[in-house]
């Protein structure tokens, strides 16, 4: 009866450890439905949805349905865009072979996207060291977010009027990574007044 006994408590403790474990995975499942649910749903109100959903959604477990992580990821993604498409543009910026107007376009557009980079890394700075239980510092430190990443949008548009004259290939050589820069910053700053609007309510 003793044996017996022992063995019927280790299947029961297996029972229990099963149980247990398929309790935290539908736990978490379902926590990560609701994270990528939030997004979805943020990101709705961005211009460029797809855009926004699919660069955001592998960090649904980091960002937890929470605005203020939401505007800090969507920031560190454009940042991270950005000085990609820098690199690119400074590359393109030492070929040979290049028209007067194109090398006067691509050295204006360095300079505009270095300048959006430097706006990228302060807002994200501000953002990130946000105390939501001092409303006046908020609204005074979203302010100056939401200001920096208008000016970097308007950096990378800026950028792409140069080459209004300039050759089609260099053109569309230099687009293919401005513009995803700036859809990236556009997304940003939607989820950045969405926090200020949340906040605020």
């Amino acid at each position: 009866m003793r044996i017996l006994s022992q063995i019927q408590i280790f299947f029961l403790s297996i029972v229990i450890l099963l149980l247990i474990t398929i309790s935290s995975s539908t736990s978490s499942t379902y926590s990560n439905k609701t994270n990528l649910d939030y997004i979805k749903t943020s990101c709705n109100l961005t211009l460029y949805k797809n855009i926004c959903y699919n660069s955001l959604s592998p960090y649904a477990s980091t960002i937890d349905s929470k605005p203020q992580k939401l505007a800090v990821t969507a920031l560190n993604l454009t940042l991270s865009s950005a000085k990609s498409a820098l690199k690119v543009i400074k590359a393109i910026s030492h070929k040979t072979g290049l028209t007067r107007l194109e090398v006067a376009a691509v050295n204006d557009c360095v300079e505009e996207i270095g300048d959006s980079v430097s706006e990228l890394q302060d807002s994200l700075r501000e953002l990130d060291s946000i105390n939501n239980k001092d409303s006046s510092k908020f609204e005074m430190v979203v302010s100056d977010v939401q200001t920096w990443a208008s000016a970097a949008l308007t950096n990378d548009d800026t950028c792409m009027d140069g080459f209004g004259r300039a050759g089609t290939v260099m053109k569309d050589l230099v687009r293919q990574h401005v513009v995803n820069v700036a859809r990236l910053t556009s997304n940003a700053l939607a989820l950045i007044n969405m926090y200020a609007s949340t906040h605020k309510n």
